[in-house]
């Protein structure tokens, strides 16, 4: 098996994918999370030329380009007002960001939304369930790769580069590197985790605080008036004391 086994074929994967992405790589950090020396890794990027496999940049669209003003004071096709008629979703993306409105939604969706807790507390201990389930996948994940062959790889995606000649490119990962990559994804998790927690005793704490401050000015105000206060008895509640007055 040629140096670097499996291990440089994934260093390999990771720096294409991320410059297909247009992202910055530094070798010396690919190297060590890899596991290599960085003067091995910078010889084969040089000799097997990984930057000529980096996918083209997506071809540039149609249209005005960002900082256009082209049609600056232009109203739309109804010519009725200036932008998108109303209701118009064109500028959502992925439903992440767009205004819901509750009529334009299914009957699932409704019913997602009623079912939706919004009270603190329940809101919280709600997230926190999903979280502990988060965590847990993770955990199991992370422990199925550590059991794992050190040279086993995995596909992580595909990529068509058209031209004269269609070629498939294939990344992959290794299992260090998912484990590297879950590992920080049980990081965040932890951490929502904790913040909740801390989130919780304070409600808790807050509670009690109220509790006391209550307690407090209960005794504050017997102190005041002298006696422990009643509500007003009625009427048929004072037959009895009227009669021993009498006698």
């Amino acid at each position: 098996m040629p140096k670097g086994g499996g291990k440089i074929d994934a260093a390999r994967a990771d720096y294409i994918e991320r410059r297909a992405k247009g992202e910055k790589v530094n070798l010396r950090e690919l190297a060590e999370r890899e596991g290599l020396s960085y003067s091995y890794v910078r010889n084969r990027k040089r000799e097997e030329k990984w930057d000529e496999a980096v996918p083209p940049p997506p071809k540039r669209k149609r249209g005005g380009q960002k900082g256009n003003q082209n049609s600056k004071g232009k109203r739309n096709a109804a010519g009725s007002h200036k932008g998108a008629p109303p209701g118009n979703t064109n500028a959502e993306k992925d439903g992440a960001y767009s205004a819901v409105f509750f009529d334009r939604l299914s009957d699932e969706e409704k019913e997602l939304v009623k079912k939706t807790p919004l009270e603190v507390r329940t809101a919280l201990e709600d997230e926190m369930k999903i979280l502990k389930f988060r965590e847990n996948k993770i955990l199991s994940k992370i422990a199925d790769y550590e059991q794992a062959d050190e040279e086993a790889v995995y596909l992580s995606a595909t990529t068509e580069i058209r031209g004269k000649n269609n070629t498939t490119m294939r990344f992959s990962d290794s299992a260090f590197k998912r484990i590297q990559s879950l590992q920080e994804a049980l990081y965040k998790v932890q951490g929502r985790i904790g913040k909740i927690t801390d989130s919780l005793r304070a409600l808790d704490e807050s509670a009690a605080r109220f509790e006391l401050e209550q307690q407090r000015l209960d005794i504050l105000r017997i102190r005041a008036s002298g006696g422990v206060e009643v509500p007003d008895a009625e009427p048929d509640d004072l037959t009895g004391v009227e009669l021993e007055d009498e006698k």
